[in-house]
């Protein structure tokens, strides 16, 4: 290759970053439309920046995500720490839906709600049952993963996110009637038990359960690693008593080589400050 050729590959790399950076989680028709590079290039070019680990596939939806901030990026602080945590909890994820068979979601705390991050529902042999989407949004306050992200904060940080969100209709505890008493009560269950499950009537009507386990940069919580299955094959005391472990187990490992990962960064020669990827 020239060096003619090189630079405009350079080029064309960098306007896939811009795009992804800008659009978030797109498909390849998506990143052709965006671009106007032709799909054979951008085969090449994603493969080299996945390879580099510029850029990742979901393992369900196949969408390509950045996992650097550009200057177009809608949250750099956000892209950079969803990304970490998504590399570094796949092999476990995959590992315990091999373990458990049902899938499993990692969620992501951002701005007073919980997002879905990542997934292994289109690797499940019951990847049939619904809860797969990535990218969702999910109710902080009655969510599995909500509580058991919460139930790691001191009051007052519960309390401030209560705050943070009470005013928007879709995340507030309000929307499920969730007073500040009975969210205590909740977060004392999740931890008396070591899970979070889903609490409003109208979540428990859909045809699936879930159980979480939050998972941390140190002492704090980033997110929460939740297993999800049909609702008719059993309720989440004995999913639990099946699983649990082999849950709890999974989100130390990720816990423990974020934490790890983050402090040999801060701590290499040459780093200006210290890396912390608390939400």
């Amino acid at each position: 290759m020239s060096a003619a050729e090189q630079v405009r590959a350079l080029y064309r790399g960098l306007d896939i970053l811009e795009f992804l950076g800008t659009e978030g989680p797109s498909s390849l028709h998506q990143i052709h439309l965006g671009t106007r590079l032709p799909k054979s290039s951008l085969r090449r070019l994603l493969a080299t920046l996945v390879e580099r680990r510029f850029v990742r596939v979901g393992l369900t939806d196949g969408m390509y995500r950045s996992n650097i901030a550009t200057l177009q990026a809608v949250n750099p602080r956000d892209s950079v720490l969803i990304a970490r945590l998504v590399e570094v909890a796949r092999p476990h994820m995959l590992d315990l839906t091999q373990a458990v068979q049902w899938p499993v979601n990692l969620h992501f705390f951002v701005n007073g709600r919980m997002r879905v991050i990542e997934s292994t529902h289109g690797r499940s042999p019951f990847n049939h049952a619904t809860g797969g989407d990535v990218e969702v949004e999910v109710n902080i306050f009655v969510a599995a993963s909500g509580l058991a992200y919460l139930a790691c904060l001191k009051e007052s940080e519960v309390l401030d996110i209560v705050k943070l969100v009470q005013d928007d209709e879709l995340a507030s505890a309000e929307r499920y009637g969730v007073t500040p008493k009975m969210l205590k009560t909740m977060l004392e269950q999740v931890r008396k038990s070591g899970y979070g499950t889903r609490k409003a009537p109208q979540l428990r009507k859909l045809d699936r359960r879930a159980i979480a386990v939050a998972v941390h940069n140190g002492q704090r919580p980033v997110g929460a690693l939740a297993i999800i299955w049909p609702k008719k094959l059993m309720d989440e005391d004995e999913f639990a008593a099946l699983h649990l472990e082999k849950l709890q187990r999974a989100a130390a490992a990720i816990s423990a080589q974020l934490g790890s990962t983050v402090r040999a960064r801060s701590s290499s020669p040459g780093a200006q400050a210290s890396v912390s990827v608390q939400p």
